[in-house]
């Protein structure tokens, strides 16, 4: 998302603002309130110095293998019952130098360490496998405490008090999200319904439980899918899963059981994200200095804290992998499967494979098998090349590949991203860092005796939905707000970007209301200079169609009405007329790809362009739809709807 610069400001003067203002902590006598025993919004970020990712040792470091947890099947008769906390920790992310040793801290001179949080450990946390038909009971514990045991009041990033869901809650809040479950709403991790570490802590008022665990049961009523749960809380959803809180829900049933799939140790969880540190090791989530719009003076709260806020997106400058910089995975000359999540913030990835110093090979690619919510009807190649013949995972998507490696024993093969950023029409990504995942060393012998998996032709029939009971159009648009914001990479001050769903905020009153099990078509519409990935809660949904749209035929949703199409105002998979001369853009993503042919939960809606989605509503409640950008989300591009 590239803002228009109204002005431009000197980057040393910012730097100063904060103590020109009357209200600054720099001349300010006594404070009217005293200042807190933990200053909340310090922002030690700003007094930081970055690690240069060009410094850190890549496919070094051996890919963590994410282990399965062990349910308990007697407390909750009929059901797996699991108990599940999210921790505060210091995790390894296996920063290292070029000679392998470790990075010290400047500040005292001892190796670096990263305080995250995760599930049960340090960072991420372990697997839990379900099967279909029977439940599972979760009791999600928010265990984020200090170490004398006393409920975090600060959080691990600076909390922006100006979006949607933060000023006056606790700043250190949780509530679990199983993305991609046919869940009961009371169930699905509503924004609102956060809670804290505070065993005895009242209930928020807005649907949180009282004291510091929640209890969800997941009835698991759906197919073999690669799922996940994160946190979602309103206002740090964003910088809690950055923290670590995410980790993988994979649900079984026996069709897939039977179709000889890779499995035990040559199937193979895989978190993708991207990272910043700082010099002392710690996680950097970049902020911007807000900027009073009236006295072009850095903002200050009552305290005399300079005020900051999240941009409009988040890009890391290294490649983590299930918790670690640019690892590296021993295999054997055979087939493995991988089950691959876009757990990042903002960035799309684009993955291909090549052998090390060779490039791309002729029957070196990826067979995607699966999508979000489940096999596909058809296996579909990618992977096999930068561009279009890469496999574009979007945040919050999900790819189930299987990969051959039987003849490149000996071989080194590196897994490639060549996705801009924000993408399509941002910057390309750094061949050295950024546009590196991990590497995998091939063997040359097989431990577990001859590879009698299979790629199956047909992994699962697709039973199409019928014609709708309801058709509506939605929207995405990106309009700005009152506050603007400094960026010193580009020397300038902007009105800060606001990203919306038919141009309403989060808080505002429910448009989508949708009959219970009805099916329904939503053309979604994208306005904006940006792809979005749109994910429904609820819902498994068919992707039936996309394209290009006339801007002069479309009239944007608005005051709460849907908007509105002249005829013939879409072009199913045709792209944009300026598409073939815009760098970055690419005509394929306007037209139907062959590994969106099962079903799904998140969808890439193009610049310019369309989706139309097809999905059965069959629970009652409120359930979000939003874009998994997570910074977009957060600046209100998310909206409840209502089955009812």
């Amino acid at each position: 998302m590239r803002p228009s610069f109204s002005r431009t400001l000197l980057a040393p003067l910012v730097l100063l603002l904060a103590a020109c203002s009357s209200g600054s902590s720099g001349t300010a006598s006594t404070p009217a309130t005293p200042t807190p025993k933990v200053n909340l919004f310090d922002n030690p970020q700003a007094r930081k110095r970055p690690l240069d990712p060009e410094l850190i040792q890549q496919f070094a470091t051996a890919l963590p293998l994410i282990p399965a947890r062990t349910p308990d099947t007697t407390t909750v008769p009929g059901s797996d019952y699991y108990v599940v906390t999210a921790i505060q920790g210091a995790h390894d992310f296996g920063l290292r130098k070029m000679d392998g040793s470790r990075f010290q801290d400047p500040a005292t001179g001892k190796d670096i360490q990263t305080l995250s949080w995760g599930y049960d450990i340090s960072y991420l946390g372990p697997t839990i496998e379900a099967r279909t038909g029977r439940p599972v009971v979760v009791k999600y514990v928010n265990g984020l405490v200090d170490g004398a045991g006393k409920p975090l009041q600060q959080h691990l990033f600076y909390v922006d008090r100006t979006v949607d869901g933060v000023e006056g809650n606790p700043l250190v809040r949780t509530v679990p999200h199983l993305h991609g479950g046919h869940v009961p709403a009371q169930y699905d991790g509503h924004p609102l319904h956060w809670f804290t570490a505070d065993p005895n802590a009242p209930a928020n008022g807005m649907g949180g439980p009282a004291g510091n665990s929640v209890q969800y049961s997941y009835p698991n009523d759906q197919g073999a899918s690669t799922i996940w749960f994160h946190d979602h809380a309103l206002g740090v959803t964003r910088l809690n899963v950055y923290a670590g809180l995410a980790a993988f829900y994979l649900v079984r049933d026996a069709a897939e059981d039977a179709l000889g799939l890779p499995g035990g140790k040559y199937e193979v969880p895989i978190v993708l994200q991207d990272k910043s540190f700082n010099d002392d090791g710690s996680l950097a989530y970049r902020t911007l200095p807000l900027i009073n719009p009236y006295t072009g003076m850095q903002m200050v709260d009552e305290l005399g804290n300079p005020m900051y806020s999240s941009g409009p997106e988040f890009f890391g400058n290294a490649i983590i992998v299930n918790g670690v910089a640019w690892p590296v995975l021993d295999v054997e000359p055979r087939k493995y499967r991988f089950r691959m999540v876009n757990g990042a913030d903002s960035r799309f990835f684009n993955l291909w494979l090549e052998i090390a110093g060779q490039g791309p090979v002729p029957g070196l690619e990826m067979v995607q098998i699966g999508a979000e919510q489940g096999l596909l009807p058809d296996p579909a190649e990618v992977g096999s090349g930068p561009g279009s013949s890469g496999l574009l995972l979007a945040n919050g998507e999900r790819a189930d590949v299987v990969v051959d490696f039987a003849a490149f024993a000996g071989s080194t093969i590196v897994m490639r991203n060549d996705a801009a950023a924000p993408f399509p029409f941002g910057d390309a990504p750094d061949a050295n860092t950024t546009g590196r995942i991990m590497a995998f060393r091939v063997g040359t012998t097989l431990t577990g005796g001859p590879d009698t998996s299979t790629i199956p032709p047909h992994p699962r029939a697709l039973t199409p939905l019928p014609a709708p009971d309801n058709t509506r159009v939605v929207d995405l648009q990106e309009l700005t707000d009152i506050y603007e914001v400094f960026d010193a990479d580009s020397n300038a001050i902007s009105r800060r970007l606001e990203l919306r769903l038919n141009g309403l905020r989060f808080m505002d009153p429910v448009t989508e209301n949708v009959r219970l099990n009805d099916v329904e078509d939503w053309t979604i519409v994208n306005t904006t200079g940006d792809m979005h990935p749109m994910h429904l809660h609820l819902v498994a949904f068919e992707v039936k169609e996309r394209g290009s749209f006339d801007a002069a035929g479309y009239t944007p949703a608005a005051g709460g009405n849907m908007g509105t199409l002249a005829g013939g105002a879409l072009h199913p998979d045709v792209a944009p007329p300026d598409c073939l001369v815009t760098p970055g853009c690419d005509p394929s993503q306007y037209e139907l790809a062959a590994n969106e042919q099962g079903l799904k939960d998140t969808v890439k809606v193009p610049p310019g362009g369309y989706v139309r989605i097809r999905a059965r509503f069959d629970r009652a409640g409120e359930y979000m739809w939003h874009c998994h950008i997570l910074a977009h989300e957060e600046h209100d591009m998310m909206r409840p709807f209502v089955v009812q």
